[in-house]
């Protein structure tokens, strides 16, 4: 079964007195199949765009404050608490949400890799607060819009580089506004063709080109925007504005249906400003909403649902732009909505992927920049890999595999798999079996054909004299180790023969002395008895036997 659900959190708490969570600041919403709260986060207060949500965290910049707070969506509590050198304003995900984007209050963008904890920071190129980050589909470039009108394009590769001659600086700059950027949406095409929206305090919106830096239509609005976001298809924008009410933009309307020239990407017409009809403007003034502070569409592009100030959760009707309902009343106003992917689908590619723990910003310069180019030795990762490993296939000798490789099961094998531990044992004991009849093993020696070293002429000839000169060689290097390895054979058996002769003269002697110890008052009283050492002992063993024998008796 399909499931969607929508991510929702609020600035600041103002209606203690209500039926969620208290001191909850973020909360998962489903809606679809059945429209309930699912989980909430506590202690967080978040600005317009400091939200950003990946499949295992969320990530929530604290208003006028320098920490982002991280939430374990698995866990369901916090994870951590992030402290930043400045202010952060705004934040967004990329590269499959292993990196976080932060604009500072000094108009610079930190890269945060959540993986490895690596740091880089760009130079300060906006003059004031960075207000709105977007990262487009392909996760090569992203923009950043700024409290003094700019808008900023970035090639994250070159950011993320760890090669000194990168420029992280900005590849294009959108300074057609006149007023405050509220918020930028990015298209969903990974082409060279995507487009962005972006709103101002300007009363304007603007459609642009930014893989070119160049401004495709601009939009005049009938009060200052607050939120926008774009039709899943890129066919129409949506705009909020402070007294609730929202309003549908089309690209294509009754005018571009009637020409067959594409006036969105028309140079001649992108000078030109429109102002779009008043009827595309609806509202709900009897549900008391306030003012829209946030927006965001759904999967299908059906249902549109609108964050306002009161703390409601508006949902539209899309096609009629009718208000349906409150799916939601949080203690605050709403000041971000974020549609999460909906999960469900039978053929869904696994991700290859995922960060089960963020690691903390490292400040150090190790890891930001590098010499020569070259990744760092301290630079690690901590990730863990699910399913298959994508290895591509580039031998034509060998069939491509259809199931995993023995890497593969190895990897995700509770422990060591059978076979393998079969094939390690039966290749130790060939290592420690030894040949019998003292012979080498055959594989240590390379056997020689005649037949495979022929060559024609002089060449040839030559290197059938130095292969027989090379087999006598190895005859003779045979011959002498056989009798290296009998000469030693014999030097372990006579010193196996000396040892134990030494254990016996010991054994006679430990006898002898505990002999005399319990006979010792007769032989005391003996003048002519007569002590043998050692030396006569080795020399005449078989006689002392016989005395031995004698006294006995």
């Amino acid at each position: 079964m399909l499931t969607e659900q929508f991510v929702a959190a609020i600035s600041a708490s103002t209606k203690p007195n209500t039926g969620v969570t208290k001191d909850a600041g973020i909360f998962i919403h489903e809606f679809q199949p059945l429209v309930a709260q699912r989980h909430a986060f506590k202690k967080s207060a978040s600005a317009p765009n400091g939200i950003a949500v990946s499949a295992s965290h969320v990530f929530a910049a604290q208003s006028d404050k320098a920490i982002v707070h991280v939430y374990s969506r698995e866990r369901g509590n916090q994870e951590a608490l992030v402290p930043f050198p400045e202010r952060i304003h705004s934040i967004a995900l990329a590269a499959q949400d292993s990196v976080l984007l932060l604009g500072t209050e000094s108009g610079r963008i930190l890269a945060w890799e959540v993986c490895s904890g690596r740091l880089v920071s760009t130079s300060t190129s906006h003059l004031q607060p960075v207000t709105s980050i977007v990262v487009d589909p392909s996760s090569n470039f992203f923009l950043s819009g700024s409290s003094d009108a700019m808008i900023h394009v970035w090639a994250l590769p070159a950011i993320l580089s760890f090669s000194p001659d990168a420029s992280r600086s900005p590849i294009h700059t959108l300074s057609t506004h006149r007023g405050p950027i509220s918020s930028i949406a990015c298209g969903h095409s990974s082409s060279t063709a995507n487009i962005a929206v972006s709103i101002s305090g300007d009363k304007s919106a603007i459609v642009w080109d930014y893989h070119n830096g160049q401004a495709l239509r601009t939009y005049l609005l009938p009060e200052i925007p607050t939120a926008v976001t774009l039709d899943p298809a890129d066919r129409a924008f949506y705009v909020a504005y402070a007294d609730g009410s929202l309003q549908t933009i089309d690209f294509y309307d009754e005018v571009q249906k009637t020409t067959s020239i594409d006036v969105l990407r028309d140079s001649a017409s992108s000078h030109r400003p429109i102002q779009p009809s008043p009827k595309s403007r609806f509202s709900a003034e009897s549900q008391k909403l306030g003012g829209a502070l946030a927006l965001t569409l759904s999967w299908d592009g059906t249902s549109l649902i609108s964050g306002h100030a009161s703390g409601k959760v508006a949902l539209w009707d899309v096609a009629k732009a009718n208000y349906l309902s409150t799916p939601a009343n949080l203690p605050g106003p709403v000041s971000n909505l974020r549609f999460l992917p909906p999960t469900g689908f039978p053929s869904t590619a696994e991700p290859t992927f995922k960060i089960p723990t963020i690691v903390k910003p490292k400040q150090d310069a190790g890891l930001t920049s590098s010499a020569n180019g070259l990744v760092p030795s301290n630079y690690t990762l901590n990730l863990q890999l699910n399913g298959r490993l994508r290895s591509p296939h580039v031998s034509a000798t060998e069939k491509r595999l259809v199931g995993r490789s023995a890497f593969e099961e190895a990897l995700v094998h509770p422990s060591f798999p059978a076979g393998m531990l079969e094939e390690s044992l039966a290749e130790l004991d060939s290592w420690v079996t030894q040949p019998k009849g003292g012979a080498a093993p055959t594989a240590d020696f390379m056997a020689l054909d005649d037949g495979s070293m022929n060559a024609s002429g002089a060449s040839g000839k030559a290197q059938q004299t130095e292969v027989k000169e090379l087999k006598k060689q190895l005859a003779s290097l045979q011959r002498i180790q056989m009798v290296t390895f009998s000469q030693l054979s014999e030097l372990r058996e006579e010193k196996d023969y000396f040892i134990s002769q030494e254990k016996k003269r010991a054994e006679r002697a430990k006898a002898r002395a505990k002999r005399r110890l319990t006979n010792g008052g007769n032989r005391n009283h003996t003048d002519g008895d007569v002590e043998m050492n050692e030396g006569t002992d080795a020399t005449s063993g078989s006689d002392s036997d016989g005395i031995d024998a004698a006294d006995e008796s």
